[in-house]
C-alpha cells in the first residue's frame, strides 16, 4: 500500500508544470505549517525558501525535529526535512506564519502562506493542535455562529490576499480544513473571485445555516473535502453532499492521518463509502447531540473540559491513562444529570481506549 512518502519518491522529481498540483500536494502543503515556526519565519509577509526555513527549524529542535504532540504524525517532520531536496517542493516560499494560544478566549490559531512555483498562493490553516483548549474550540463549533480561530481565519485570509496578487488556494488539515472553507465563505467577493480550489482535509463540518448561507454557496463549487473512509473528526457536525472518500490504511483517529491515506501518483485512492465504524461514529454524536439545544450543549462542553483540567492537564499528551481514570472519577463524584455524566463517561472512555491504541 503506497503513501505520502512513495507519494515523494514518484513525484518529488517532477515540477508543477508538468504534473499539476494534485489533492496530495495540497495535503503536504497544507501539513507544512504543522511545526512551530515562532521566531523562524517572519510573521510578515515576507517570503523566505523553504530550505531556510528548514534549516532554521532543525538547527534549533535538532536533526528530528520538535515534538509536535500527541495527535500528530510523527511522519510531518521527517516529510517537512526532505521537501527542499525535491525539484517538485524545493521551489516553495513560505510566510506570514503565526501561532497563537488563548486560554480566555477559548481559541487556538496557526497559519502560513506558502508560495507555489507559479506563482499561486496556498494560505494554509493549521489543524487542533496538542493543547486542550484548541479541542474545546472545536466542540463550540456545535453550538456557536462563529468561533475565534474562524474569526482570525477570515482576517489572516483578508491579509495574505492584501499582501499578494494573483490565484490564492485556501486549505488546511483537520479544524484547519474547517477554518478554510469558513474564511473563504466569508471573504468579500474579490477575494472569493481570486480562489480557485478551497481544501478541506478532514475537517469538521458546519451548521446546517451555514451550508445554505449565501457567502458559501458562491464558493461551493470550489471546495473540496477529503474524508478518509473510517473518518471521525470529518463526520462531526454536517458535511456538505459531494465531498471525496479516500482510503485509509488504518482505523480510529489514526484514520484522520493523512499519511495514512493510500496514494497513486497523480492522487490519493479514492472509496466508495464511509466504514460502517464511521457512519456509526457519525451517527451516535448525531442522536446524541439532537436531544441537546445548544445550552446543553454548551453545558456539556463546559463540563467535559472543566473535569479534563481538573486532572491537572493543560494538553493531550498530559492525559496519563491515570488522569484520564481520574477524570471517570471526578464526573462520577458530581452532581451532575445522568444524561450529561453517562455522555461525559462515554467520550472519556472512548478517547482513552483510542489515546491506547496511539501510545503502542
Amino acid at each position: 500500500m503506497s503513501t505520502i512518502f512513495d507519494y515523494l519518491d514518484w513525484r518529488g522529481d517532477v515540477p508543477f508544470s508538468v504534473s499539476p498540483f494534485n489533492d496530495v500536494d495540497n495535503y503536504i502543503v497544507a501539513k507544512i505549517g504543522t511545526p512551530d515556526f515562532t521566531g523562524l519565519l517572519p510573521g510578515s509577509m515576507t517570503e523566505v525558501p523553504i530550505r531556510d526555513a528548514c534549516d532554521r527549524y532543525f538547527s534549533v529542535y535538532g536533526e528530528e525535529g520538535r515534538y509536535l504532540g500527541l495527535l500528530a504524525s510523527p511522519k510531518i517532520n521527517p516529510m517537512i526535512k526532505r521537501l527542499p531536496d525535491t525539484v517538485r517542493f524545493g521551489g516553495l516560499k513560505l510566510s506570514g506564519f503565526v501561532s497563537k494560544i488563548v486560554p480566555s478566549e477559548t481559541e487556538q490559531f496557526s497559519a502560513l502562506t506558502v508560495t507555489l512555483p507559479d506563482g499561486t498562493h496556498y494560505v494554509s490553516f493549521r489543524g487542533t493542535d496538542d493543547n486542550l483548549v484548541a479541542w474545546k474550540e472545536n466542540l463550540l463549533m456545535a453550538v456557536t455562529e462563529t468561533v475565534a480561530a474562524q474569526a482570525d481565519a477570515l482576517a489572516y485570509l483578508k491579509r495574505a490576499a492584501e499582501a499578494f496578487d494573483g490565484p490564492l488556494i485556501v486549505g488546511g488539515h483537520s479544524k484547519g480544513g474547517n477554518l478554510a472553507v469558513y474564511a473563504a465563505a466569508n471573504a468579500p467577493r474579490e477575494i472569493q473571485d481570486r480562489i480557485i480550489c478551497v481544501y478541506n482535509n478532514d475537517g469538521p463540518g458546519f451548521r446546517q445555516e451555514f451550508l445554505t448561507g449565501e457567502g458559501y454557496l458562491a464558493v461551493r463549487g470550489r471546495v473540496r473535502t477529503l474524508l478518509p473512509q473510517h473518518s471521525i473528526v470529518g463526520t462531526l457536525l454536517t458535511q456538505d453532499e459531494g465531498f471525496i472518500i479516500v482510503k485509509s490504511l488504518k482505523s480510529g483517529i489514526a484514520a484522520h492521518d493523512g499519511f495514512n491515506w493510500e496514494t497513486v501518483p497523480t492522487g490519493f485512492v479514492g472509496c466508495a463509502k464511509l466504514s460502517r465504524g464511521s457512519r456509526a461514529f457519525e451517527e451516535s454524536m448525531t442522536t446524541v447531540l439532537e436531544k441537546m439545544d445548544d445550552r446543553e450543549r454548551s453545558e456539556f462542553i463546559e463540563e467535559l473540559f472543566e473535569v479534563l483540567g481538573a486532572t491537572g492537564a493543560v494538553t493531550l499528551t498530559d492525559l496519563t491513562e491515570h488522569k484520564m481514570r481520574a477524570a471517570i472519577a471526578i464526573v462520577n463524584s458530581l452532581r451532575k444529570g445522568s444524561k450529561t455524566k453517562k455522555f461525559i463517561v462515554e467520550i472519556i472512555e472512548k478517547t482513552l481506549k483510542e489515546f491506547s491504541q496511539i501510545r503502542k
